[in-house]
């Protein structure tokens, strides 16, 4: 029962998901296009005709399309005439970050309602690039955004892009590499292990009507590189990586428990944010202490379940952020999973489909219809953002929470953990750490190892050795020593 809430108790009332899968990509809508019926849909599903005109805010993830600032011409087609609006930085913690800045608005009494959306058309827009074809996409003007999340950070530094640890795939599989050597697994097993992961995944994107990929797939067919499956970063191939090659757009309706009241919203119709957490200031990569763990997000994720006043084990779902395998696998150790329970309500970044920055947004969409099915559901839904210095999670819940929503910032515990010094002109003997091996068009490309010097200072080396790079898709290389030139090139013993 919903019992005496108070009438400021931030609720999602409205989910929305677009997919949008054309032969012949003029045939397709723009991004803006695709918010707009993303948006539309979030209203109707919360069966209340006419409520944007009531919306105090729109905001957006910012995205790989061109618009200065999307919310302003969605004002105008939903006829929210008074809402202000607001544009976050690039970060897969951007979503829930969001959405835990209006949550506290709702709270203070600050702001009744608004609408977060996002969407991608990247699957278009490649399509008609590689066929020398233009989109009439819209060029928006210039409009102030009323609401500011920021620029967001660089975190990398020029040395270590200078060393090639920029991509994505890149500085996930230093994590994943780690991770292999620390449970003791052959180059074998650990392919075996995530791979099986990554198939569990394919077969939840398989029952998600709004997944961009559909096929069940088997962990050899994950596993195992091929012409349609090249190696991205070992041992990633590209199905291991997030997709975001896709046209994609969802959409939250967020207001205060008064104006749901207000406007008949159905009681099942309602899931509550409970707590949130955000962490962010995490050291640059360089200086991390390890890449077998990460402890902001460890404190994070269990200061969001504290305030809850709950625990993992209560989670009924789980959407943990899955842009590569060593994302799940940090997510699932910092929050104590075990291993068997499943670990997403979409089917991930790689087979739900990565649209950029707002994948959460189809995380939270979808998690929301999972918790409306019963009663006293929980769920939990995880960020990670930038080069895994940002870290969001939020817990939600079919009833409303009896403490309210509670939102804690947690980065000072970021900004406190113990760091590693880094020695950029380093010459001598060092001990592998970990490594990420490159590769393009299939082929391996150099590698860029991570490397302890007796001193404990790291140090980045890179080689391009072939029978090196042949050798590390074969045996193990942490923990073997190497030789650095003081140019970070690895020689042998």
């Amino acid at each position: 029962m919903k019992g005496n809430v108070d009438p400021r108790t931030p609720v999602l009332i409205g989910a929305g998901q677009v997919k949008q899968r054309v032969e012949d990509p003029r045939d397709g809508v723009e991004p803006l296009e695709l918010m707009l019926r993303a948006a539309q849909r979030a209203e109707s599903d919360s069966g209340c005709s006419g409520l944007f005109k009531e919306l105090d805010a729109i905001l957006v993830p910012r995205g790989l399309w061109p618009y200065p600032n999307p919310a302003a011409c969605l004002r105008e087609r939903l006829g929210a005439s008074t809402a202000q609006t607001g544009l976050a930085p690039i970060s897969g913690s951007m979503v829930q970050h969001m959405l835990s800045f209006a949550a506290r608005d709702i709270a203070r009494g600050d702001r009744e309602l608004f609408l977060i959306v996002g969407a991608e058309a990247e699957h278009s827009k490649r399509r008609a690039k590689a066929r020398g074809w233009s989109l009439d996409w819209s060029d928006l003007p210039e409009v102030p955004l009323e609401i500011d999340f920021g620029q967001g950070e660089q975190v990398l530094s020029s040395h270590e892009f200078d060393r090639g640890i920029a991509r994505p795939p890149v500085f996930f599989s230093l994590y994943e590499n780690a991770l292999r050597h620390a449970r003791g697994e052959s180059l074998s097993e650990h392919r075996r292990r995530i791979s099986k992961l990554w198939s569990e995944f394919s077969e939840a994107a398989a029952q998600n009507p709004h997944a961009w990929s559909q096929e069940p797939l088997g962990a050899e067919e994950i596993a195992e590189a091929s012409s349609d499956n090249r190696l991205i970063a070992w041992p990633y191939t590209k199905r291991m990586c997030s997709n975001m090659v896709v046209d994609l757009g969802a959409a939250v309706i967020l207001c205060s428990e008064g104006f749901a009241d207000r406007w008949g919203v159905a009681q099942e119709r309602r899931v509550y944010p409970h707590s949130a957490t955000d962490s962010s200031g995490s050291s640059l990569l360089s200086h991390r202490w390890s890449f077998t763990s990460e402890p902001a997000m460890q404190r994070a994720g269990e200061r969001a379940l504290e305030l809850a006043g709950t625990s993992i084990g209560a989670m009924d779902h789980l959407d943990l952020y899955s842009c590569f395998p060593a994302a799940v696998q940090l997510g699932a150790q910092a929050l104590g999973i075990p291993e068997g329970r499943p670990l997403t309500v979409t089917g991930g970044l790689s087979f739900s489909g990565g649209p950029f920055n707002s994948y959460v947004l189809h995380s939270i969409s979808t998690m929301m219809n999972r918790l409306r099915v019963a009663p006293d559901q929980l769920g939990l839904v995880t960020s990670i953002g930038g080069w895994v210095d940002k870290h969001a999670f939020g817990v939600y819940g079919s009833s409303p929470p009896e403490r309210g929503f509670l939102y804690e910032d947690v980065s000072r515990i970021a900004a406190e953990l113990p760091t590693r010094p880094l020695d950029e002109a380093f010459e001598g003997t060092a001990e592998v750490e970990t490594y990420a091996l490159r590769y393009e068009a299939g082929q391996a490309k150099g590698v860029s190892a991570a490397c302890l010097s007796a001193g404990g200072a790291r140090s980045w080396g890179w080689s391009e050795d072939p029978k090196l790079m042949d050798r590390l898709t074969r045996e193990e290389w942490i923990g073997q020593a190497v030789r650095l030139k003081e140019d970070g090139r690895i020689l042998p013993l």
